[in-house]
């Protein structure tokens, strides 16, 4: 039993030993950990079935749970192992300019840069100020002022200094949805009139289209 506890620890340890070593374009959303121990979970849990035995096979879960929970732990309350454990941030792109030295340590081509910055919505390399690549692989960036979109203060801005006589009146409170969040049993009921009278609307909206098509 003691021996199957010790091999569970020194697999999870290896494994996010050479997670961490292969680099990040295996990572999707999740830490280096937590992708370490995850892959693992599979082959733990279908262990009884090569004949280990099931006790065995729960406390191998269990060892690579607690493994999981304490890097976790570890990692929120002593900066340093959470940089040994999950990375951090490392910069490849600033004031417009490529960082191909940290490129390099990520493995990152110039071609898989490029993709991140299509599914970002950015044309040129040029428009970015500050671009890093995070800990879970995803690509964070900071625009250049010319290149940032205009925000409602920015116009209020441009408004107060070229027409002061311009009264911008406040915006009418909304419904927020990340408010349902925090008071989930403070909830107005649905519109369920509305709904029925929206799908209706577009029932008749598709019945006069197809009418159309056949009289073409």
């Amino acid at each position: 039993m003691f021996t199957v506890f010790w091999q569970s620890l020194v697999l999870a340890f290896a494994g996010i030993l050479l997670l961490r070593l292969s680099g990040r374009k295996s990572i999707a959303e999740m830490t280096i950990p937590q992708v370490g121990v995850l892959l693992t979970l599979g082959t733990i849990l279908g262990s009884d079935v090569a004949g280990k035995g099931l006790p065995e096979s729960l406390l191998a879960v269990f060892t690579f749970l607690a493994v999981l929970y304490l890097s976790e732990w570890i990692s929120l309350k002593w900066n340093p192992a959470e940089r040994a454990l999950k990375g951090a941030a490392v910069p490849i792109i600033k004031d417009g300019n490529l960082l191909t030295d940290n490129m390099k340590k990520l493995r990152l081509s110039v071609d898989d840069m490029e993709k991140r910055l299509r599914l970002a919505g950015i044309a040129s390399i040029q428009d970015i100020r500050f671009g890093t690549i995070e800990t879970n692989g995803a690509f964070g960036y900071e625009l250049m002022p010319h290149a940032r979109p205009l925000t409602r203060r920015d116009l209020e801005e441009i408004l107060k200094a070229n027409f002061p006589q311009i009264v911008v009146p406040p915006s009418a409170p909304q419904a927020d949805i990340f408010a349902e969040t925090l008071n989930p049993l403070d909830q107005p009921p649905a519109p369920k009139k509305i709904a029925l009278t929206f799908t209706l609307h577009c029932k008749r909206i598709m019945r006069t289209n197809i009418t159309i098509s056949i009289l073409k």
